[in-house]
């Protein structure tokens, strides 16, 4: 199930019923776990580490050497994928930079196509990055957030579980769960989409608009409002929404009206 034209490094360690498709590289200790397909032209460099059940693209390129001027190639780094992630087209992942550090991809992701991970990125399950989302270094994307096409995340940006970002839209401060945003650093609203997907019923949606309004109509700072919310007992569902605020060191997106998105007048896109 290797195709002719393929070149792999005999470091290289692939399980049983691995697909390697016409003109694919590997280069260097690799590993392809069961039932991954690796497709024409995809090149795959250096310590990477890809579990089973993956699908990886047309032209995607795996372990390439990160776009960090501070980064000395004798360094051993490299990138850490789960099982069963489609990754698209012409994809992009990018080595860790200091040594013995990875850019990881966890489970049942999808990348579309021309999505790009930075180096030491860190994607969890079940997210989805549309067609040309670019992530920074050091990015954190939790589980079962959706970032729209063309979006952007500047370096050691978080974005919380279950978020969503509006199509070319760009973060530069940190989304928390369950959020909306939308054109920059901007928040607009609660995902309820994903929270009715992931089983939220009514008592723990209510519990996540009432976290938010804390967060952004109470005229609090964000540290008032953490000790604000100190004061209430919250689900473990509801409860990391806190500590990822809490956690946060660029600190979060603010709240602005959708009407002030579209008309390009949001106060955050000067900060």
């Amino acid at each position: 199930m290797i195709h002719s034209t393929a070149v792999i490094d005999p470091r290289a360690h692939l399980e049983p019923d691995v697909e390697i498709g016409p003109n694919v590289v590997i280069d260097g200790p690799v590993f392809i776990g069961a039932r991954t397909k690796v497709q024409a032209a995809a090149i795959i460099v250096g310590q990477v580490k890809i579990g089973s059940g993956n699908t990886i693209g047309y032209g995607t390129v795996i372990g390439g050497y990160p776009q960090d001027l501070s980064y000395r190639s004798e360094n051993p780094s490299g990138v850490e994928i789960g099982n069963d992630n489609v990754l698209r087209e012409h994809c992009t992942i990018h080595r860790g930079t200091k040594p013995d550090s990875l850019t990881v991809l966890g489970n049942q992701s999808l990348l579309m196509a021309g999505a790009h991970l930075g180096h030491n990125s860190q994607v969890g399950d079940q997210a989805i990055l549309a067609n040309n989302v670019l992530l920074g270094g050091y990015v954190e994307v939790h589980d079962k957030a959706f970032l729209g096409g063309g979006s952007v995340v500047h370096q050691y940006t978080r974005l919380g579980t279950m978020s969503i970002m509006q199509g070319v839209s760009a973060v530069s401060k940190d989304v928390p769960p369950f959020a909306t945003e939308a054109g920059k650093n901007s928040v607009v609203g609660i995902n309820v989409v994903a929270l009715r997907r992931a089983g939220f019923g009514p008592d723990l949606r209510s519990e996540v608009k009432r976290a938010f309004h804390i967060l952004y109509h109470e005229g609090l700072n964000v540290s008032q409002a953490l000790a604000r919310a100190a004061e209430e007992k919250w689900s473990p569902e509801i409860q990391p929404f806190w500590d990822f605020v809490k956690a946060s060191k660029r600190g979060v997106c603010a709240f602005v009206r959708w009407s002030e998105v579209k008309a390009g007048t949001t106060s955050s896109e000067s900060e």
